[in-house]
């Protein structure tokens, strides 16, 4: 029994909670839905309004037009002057006056008077004879223009053109009244009302026709979704959006910046300029947009430094319904700042365990020929070792360290600096120096190849030569899109008639059977595009400069 009422209890919440939704999902369409009818209305009863004014205004225009009309036309027949200048009515006159009134089904009542007021044709043939007193000839008997006035006679209330009636010398000797009573008016006035609010009736039935019409054609558009649905999958969405670790940026064909989560507005955006209301190149010159446009394939990742932040960017495009056109791209940027600091310490921990292993295996060496110096009785020989192994100090291996990431490269350095140092020279790492094994464009042994040869022909030029000043310098710039290789010595320099030969093989300062080291350079940078110059002065120096760029490598 308990199961029982737990259960009932269930589904009476479940068809509430159910209730409750399919409400709310209706209230926004129902809401859409009086709105377009409500709106369809308005229109209609506007428009109606005005049309029933104006044609209400122009039917009592035609009314007096008509009546004004006839008064004048029958004032001005000669049988109606003869007949009043006779002083009798006349048989004749009004068989005309009967056919023309019968003619004309819009006018009511067609009286003719003499100047005293006798009655001399009525379309009510027994009243004729009888006298006017109603007073509102008094005016078009003075002379007065035809006009029209309203008053009250034996039918009611009635619209009334009075006209004169004068013989050859122009005298007024009567007057024509023609009227309409105001109830015919009425029903006219009537008639184009339920006209108009017939025509209303029709309109509001179009007007529901077309809002369902709307609505279906809006759920149509929504994929299903009625709009409320759809709002609240947007908010949802928007939320999740900006809840993400990654940024999200989508563009349109041309680039535009359509959407942008919240993090993508943080890695994008800096103090002085938003990116809303920018294009994809404005904030990303890098951007393969055209490329995608143009193959239809998404562009693999790529690590870009913007806004002083490493990301991961992906570019993805984003296809149409029928799946072959390309409305757009999606970019997705992951922030890899923290993890290559990280990676970059953890790096950095294992390059320095390794330089210290390799900086305690040749202190030991060295020591053993300290110690084999002191044995053979050669002490100023021992004296000069220690000297010189002091020009390589735990500071410089630490620099190098931790400026050169690549753990071969960095034993190649310091064995160079250990070998340089036995020789009286003193080889040091250029501080601001960066090379991390992520951004290298070459592979690892061809640095190996280009360094030890530009170092060991430095050292070999500085042992040669007798100067007090005995120093080499390597600088290594290492970016995701160029490489950059200098090597300077405080030599003597290159004669300028070996200069334009230099990178020719068997070419040296150094004497025969040299000259190998320059010319596997220049082909090493033959082979990946890569440029390599020389700076050098007599007695001064030689400065060795090889770049290489991502670009051109691809």
């Amino acid at each position: 029994m308990a199961k029982r009422k737990l259960l009932r209890k269930i589904k009476i919440r479940i068809k509430k909670f159910l209730a409750r939704k399919v409400y709310k999902k209706q209230t926004l369409e129902q809401a859409l839905y009086r709105t377009f009818l409500l709106l369809c209305a308005l229109i209609t009863l506007c428009s109606l309004g005005i049309t029933l004014y104006f044609d209400i205004s122009r039917e009592r225009k035609n009314t007096d037009k008509i009546i004004s009309g006839t008064a004048s036309y029958i004032a001005s027949m000669p049988e109606v002057i003869q007949m009043l200048e006779n002083g009798y009515p006349d048989a004749n006159v009004k068989l005309d006056l009967d056919s023309l009134s019968s003619n004309i089904p819009d006018i009511n009542v067609v009286v003719i008077y003499d100047t005293n007021g006798l009655r001399f044709y009525h379309t009510d043939r027994l009243k004729t004879g009888e006298t006017f007193v109603d007073g509102d000839e008094t005016d078009i008997l003075s002379g007065s223009a035809p006009y029209i006035t309203t008053g009250y006679g034996t039918f009611g209330t009635q619209r009334r053109a009075f006209h004169a009636v004068r013989n050859e010398s122009n005298e007024i000797i009567g007057f024509v009244m023609v009227s309409i009573f105001n109830s015919a008016i009425t029903a006219r006035h009537k008639y184009i009302f339920l006209l108009h609010a017939f025509i209303f009736l029709i309109m509001m039935m179009v007007s529901i026709s077309l809002t369902h019409t709307f609505i279906a054609y809006l759920r149509r558009s929504l994929l299903g979704f009625n709009p409320e649905e759809l709002a609240a999958l947007y908010t949802r969405q928007a939320e999740v959006m900006n809840s993400l670790s990654e940024g999200l940026v989508a563009t349109d064909r041309n680039g535009q910046i359509l959407f942008a989560n919240r993090t993508a507005k943080q890695f994008l955006s800096t103090e002085n300029h938003s990116i809303s209301g920018c294009t994809l190149s404005d904030v990303y010159p890098q951007t393969q947009l055209l490329r995608i446009l143009a193959s239809g394939e998404s562009s693999p990742p790529r690590t870009v430094e913007i806004n002083g932040r490493t990301l991961l960017i992906s570019e993805v495009p984003i296809h149409g319904q029928s799946g072959h056109s390309i409305r757009g791209i999606i970019v997705i940027l992951a922030d890899r700042t923290e993890m290559l600091q990280l990676s970059d310490e953890l790096s950095g921990a294992h390059n320095m365990l390794d330089t210290l292993r390799a900086f305690n295996h040749e202190f030991l060496n060295k020591l053993h020929i300290i110690l084999g110096y002191l044995h053979t009785g050669e002490i100023q020989k021992a004296i000069d070792f220690i000297t010189n192994s002091s020009l390589v100090t735990s500071q410089s291996v630490r620099e190098a360290a931790n400026c050169i990431r690549v753990s071969r490269l960095c034993a190649l350095v310091i064995g160079k600096m250990m070998h340089a140092a036995e020789l009286g020279i003193q080889m040091t790492v250029a501080p601001d120096s960066s090379c991390f094994e992520r951004d290298l464009l070459l592979p690892v042994d061809t640095y190996i190849t280009i360094i030890g040869n530009l170092v060991e022909n430095a050292i070999e030029e500085l042992a040669e030569c007798q100067k007090d000043t005995k120093e080499i310098r390597l600088s290594l710039y290492c970016r995701p899109d160029v490489n950059i290789i200098i090597c300077e010595d405080t030599g003597r320099g290159i004669r300028p008639e070996l200069l334009e030969h230099i990178f020719e093989k068997g070419v040296s300062s150094k004497g025969k059977n040299r000259g190998t080291g320059l010319f596997l350079l220049q082909r090493i940078a033959g082979d990946y595009h890569g440029d390599i110059t020389i700076d050098t002065e007599p007695d001064e120096g030689s400065c060795f400069t090889l770049t290489f760029t991502r670009k051109e490598i691809s």
